[in-house]
């Protein structure tokens, strides 16, 4: 058994017995705990609406759906270092792709090259990462383009004394296993604006309008068997929503263990920008033998381009991307948890053993 596993169980008592009270009421499908669930994410985020999915890949999925279904594909900036699903759905939706070096402290966009670059390709959209649990420095983004924002990996995060999740037109977060809470699988949108809110409660249920409020902005009947986007099966269960309901009361004291952990993170590791949640940590070069005991991964897919992935994309690529390769090649991530980790790492004598 590894010192520190890359994640760890978040389930108790409360959990159980919602899962089993949802078993037993014979509501599986989407149902009040769905909506309580919504409704309670975006008090917490500070949005006007929510919309749950099946995962948070779904969550992007949706998000680039109902833009695209909007106002069609165009260009859109990314990081190059970002979550495969965060990328796919441009592919899959006709977009390009002008890809952005990052920040080798902060692990989010190199502020300078995400300028230049929105200077040079004139894109319709930014793609905003919250990678490893920190905020993107959203003030400092050129004014005027949209911003798709990327949480999976931050739920619980601020930047500005707002939560991550609350600053781009959409957002999405997870609640897979291993990360913030814990719904087994399971994803969230987050937005204030009610037409894309309207969009994503009928592209998660296959384009139908049976979730639509009674005046709603497409002026349809909701219970009418009707169809009006091209839509998708990605509905969450009563299950786990009822499951988020427990976790999202202990979000803060979660995230509050987290942020105590690294407190005490023994090395270098990435830069705090506003108040991170601390998904994990990126160690670098020869630090990474210290941790030889832990479970580790590489720092989410690493330089994206370097991925065989890529090959099927249509994308540019602005400047050199000397911090993503670093990355790729120097660095990897240790797993944090909701609970107090006790760092121990490999001696110099064990080193040279």
């Amino acid at each position: 058994m590894p010192l520190q596993p890359l994640s760890v169980d978040t389930w108790d008592k409360e959990e159980l017995a919602a899962g089993i009270g949802v078993l037993l009421s014979g509501q599986y499908t989407i149902g009040k705990k769905t909506q309580q669930f919504e409704e309670a994410y975006a008090a917490y985020c500070g949005t006007k609406y929510c919309v749950a999915v099946n995962s948070g890949s779904s969550a992007n999925l949706l998000m680039v759906a109902a833009w695209t279904l909007r106002y069609g594909a165009g260009v859109v900036v990314v990081p190059a270092v970002g979550w495969a699903t965060s990328y796919s759905p441009f592919q899959q939706y006709g977009w390009t792709l002008v890809f952005v070096d990052i920040d080798r402290s902060t692990l989010n966009y190199d502020l300078v090259a995400l300028e230049q670059a929105c200077r040079r390709h004139a894109p319709d959209l930014i793609l905003g990462i919250n990678l490893l649990g920190a905020a993107n420095e959203y003030d400092k983004f050129p004014v005027g383009i949209p911003v798709l924002e990327d949480n999976c990996e931050a739920m619980g995060a601020s930047y500005l004394g707002r939560k991550t999740g609350s600053f781009g037109v959409m957002a999405s977060h997870s609640t897979y296993f291993s990360h913030h809470i814990c719904t087994i699988e399971g994803g969230l949108i987050t937005t204030n604006n009610e037409y894309f809110w309207q969009m994503l409660l009928s592209l998660r249920s296959h384009g139908w309008t049976r979730h639509l409020p009674e005046n709603n902005v497409f002026k349809v009947v909701p219970e009418k068997f009707s169809f009006i986007l091209p839509g998708y099966n990605v509905r969450p269960t009563e299950l786990q929503c009822a499951v988020g309901i427990e976790q999202l009361k202990k979000l803060d004291s979660f995230v509050d263990q987290r942020r105590e952990n690294a407190r005490r993170f023994p090395v270098r590791c990435q830069q705090e920008i506003g108040e991170s949640s601390w998904f994990g940590f990126a160690v670098f070069d020869e630090d990474r033998e210290l941790f030889a005991d832990y479970d580790s991964r590489p720092i989410v897919t690493g330089n994206f381009l370097r991925q065989l992935a890529i090959s099927h994309y249509s994308y540019t690529v602005h400047g050199d991307m000397v911090n993503a390769d670093y990355i790729h090649d120097c660095g990897l991530m240790i797993g944090n948890s909701h609970k107090r980790v006790e760092w121990k790492l490999k001696t110099a004598a064990a080193l040279s053993a």
